[in-house]
């Protein structure tokens, strides 16, 4: 784009009250250094978060996406508490909207008004992708423009007089430093190129559709005395028009205390079209990172399911992409719908493992029950039949061993014994076994369900892997 070399001072126009776009911030009038930040950044601290607040060494973290609005402030700006606020539950959680924070300080802290709270840091983060003062378009219109006029009424606030000050200084510094643009199509045959006024540099959108260049034109902006053209003759004045003027008002504030980037007048900032490429580009790297994995580690990660929906959306605007790109993407889409069904199955698998595997373990158990009481009377008995036949034998010669004999039937009254106690907790035992009999009956009813639900809820998975499983190293 060809730009002029003229010595060309900015037309500055009176602030507009409250018309700043972080006016709703209540920290306007703070030194804060509001540098713009690219898409998807995010850090900790002043600017646009809290620090040393509510207790010292507190530090509150930040968050942009891509969003922004008309004047180049993001729209989806997040805010997360800092470490001393936060408890195992809301571990991570994130303030997303200004109703929010009010309703996250009215429930912890009821003594701090939402405005002072606003007022330790700036809520809205500029663009680096569009600024305010890129919110202008330039079209050559009727030959007069009015001058501007300061009007210095000596009862005015000590505020208002301090921005009157800051204009006039910025003005000062503007005049050294001018872009210009040549007017192609939308002059007349007959008119000069140094016609041409601007009030500012064009917005990107209208440089794609419009192929005209405009120079800017000499303008008095200390004096208010209207405007000259540069030259030896005089030739009409061309003005322009601003669309969107109530915008172009809400910016201007900013527009006349945000220095300019450029280092010299043939800098031409880059479009958004390019920023737009960048901030693909950077969502292609970041899809392409999260789909590396497999499948079942992808959905396990609630955040990262909807960060590559909202990835895929966001490269879907790439006018580049082929038709099996874009398919792929809206198949990345439907990740956070799938996700909801495969970890139901997956919860559902388990279950069944958990609930056939108790089923077993208390079939095993009534059969070791059964085996230990059958081998315990077994036993008994068996000594209760040997110690019989000792006693038939010494009757037989129970001239010789009445002594032993007597001893013998000591023992036998004492095994006697053992077996009433067990014989007396054989209705306990039964007891036991019919209920854990009754609990296998009751499952075995059940049985054929749950290995239903398993077989379909494992159907369920190989279907979901198979459909995602050619994301997996997907790659732009």
């Amino acid at each position: 784009m060809a730009s002029s070399n003229l010595s060309i001072p900015i037309f500055c126009q009176d602030e507009k009250e409250n018309g700043s776009p972080i006016a709703s911030n209540s920290c306007e009038d703070k030194t804060f250094d509001l540098q713009p930040v690219s898409p998807f950044s995010s850090g900790e601290g002043l600017p646009y978060a809290p620090e040393g607040w509510p207790n010292p060494g507190d530090i509150w973290g930040w968050k942009v996406l891509s969003r922004t609005n008309k004047a180049g402030y993001f729209l989806d700006r997040y805010l997360y508490p800092p470490k001393s606020l936060q408890t195992p539950s809301n571990k991570g959680h994130s303030l997303r909207t200004k109703p929010d924070i009010e309703r996250y300080i009215e429930s912890n802290f009821p003594s701090m008004s939402i405005e002072a709270f606003f007022d330790l840091f700036s809520w809205q983060i500029l663009s680096t992708g569009k600024t305010p003062t890129k919110a202008v378009q330039s079209t050559p219109i009727s030959p007069a423009l009015k001058p501007v006029e300061i009007e210095e009424d000596t009862t005015e606030e000590i505020s208002t007089q301090r921005k009157l000050k800051r204009r006039k200084q910025i003005c000062t510094q503007r005049k050294s430093a001018r872009l210009g643009v040549r007017v192609g199509q939308s002059l007349a045959p007959d008119q000069d190129a140094n016609e041409i006024l601007d009030l500012c540099n064009l917005d990107d959108e209208v440089a794609k559709t419009d192929t005209t260049e405009i120079f800017y034109g000499n303008m008095d902006c200390e004096k208010g005395s209207g405007m000259q053209i540069c030259g030896e003759k005089k030739y009409p004045i061309v003005t322009t028009v601003l669309e969107n003027f109530e915008d172009y008002l809400d910016n201007l504030e900013d527009m006349l205390v945000m220095p300019h980037s450029q280092s010299s007048s043939d800098h031409v900032a880059p479009s958004t079209k390019t920023m737009d490429d960048q901030t693909i580009e950077c969502c292609k790297k970041k899809l392409s990172s999260l789909l590396a994995g497999d499948f079942s580690s992808l959905v396990s990660c609630n955040n990262a399911v909807i960060e590559v929906a909202m990835l895929a959306s966001q490269i879907c605007k790439d006018d580049t992409l082929s038709a099996d790109q874009i398919a792929k993407l809206k198949l990345v889409e439907e990740i956070p719908l799938a996700s909801v069904a495969f970890h139901e199955a997956s919860e559902n698998i388990e279950k069944a493992d958990k609930f056939l595997g108790d089923l077993e373990a208390k079939k095993c158990r009534v059969l070791s029950l059964k085996s230990d009481y059958k081998d315990k009377v077994a036993q008994l008995q068996s000594e209760i039949e040997k110690n019989t036949s000792a006693i038939q034998e010494i009757d037989d010669q129970i001239q010789k061993l009445q002594s032993k004999r007597k001893e013998t039937c000591d023992a036998l009254e004492i095994l006697q014994e053992r077996k009433v106690e067990l014989t007396s907790g054989e209705s306990s035992v039964a007891n036991s076994i019919l209920k854990l009999v009754g609990e296998i009956q009751q499952g075995l009813s059940e049985k054929s369900k749950w290995e239903l639900k398993k077989t379909i809820s494992v159907q369920s998975v190989a279907e979901i892997q198979e459909k995602f499983i050619t994301l997996r190293g997907l790659t732009f």
